[in-house]
């Protein structure tokens, strides 16, 4: 599971100062779910800094109010099909100023095939 919390005027202070594409955020929507969302992902797939600062890897589809689709791209995509064995359930909560994000991976209902070695002899 992961979780991450953002003021929303940071988020909009952000975006003022640097624009969205600065933080490869779209014009619509409310771009401190999306941000939220987006490292909520990388916390429940315990990623390792290399693959955890490349946030931009993961696009959201979706409105504000979900649901929302999770797309990998760049080094998180080979990183997430390793790790993934199932879903990734997403849920948001927003209060005044502040988007909570929890993303929890969930189990396949059949497990991943072993993956098996022949070395020959």
């Amino acid at each position: 599971m992961g979780s991450y919390s953002v003021d929303t005027a940071a988020v909009d202070h952000l975006i003022a100062r640097h624009g969205p594409e600065a933080l490869r955020l779209p014009a619509t929507g409310s771009p401190a779910v999306r941000w939220a969302l987006r490292q909520a992902t990388l916390r429940a797939l315990a990623a390792p800094p290399r693959i955890a600062a490349r946030w931009g890897d993961i696009a959201l589809r979706g409105d504000g109010e979900g649901p929302w689709t999770l797309l990998f791209t760049g080094e998180v995509a080979p990183y997430a099909r390793s790790v993934l064995h199932g879903d990734i359930a997403l849920s948001v909560t927003t209060r005044a100023g502040r988007v909570t994000a929890h993303a929890v991976l969930t189990r396949a209902a059949t497990p991943p095939a072993p993956r098996e070695t022949e070395v020959p002899r």
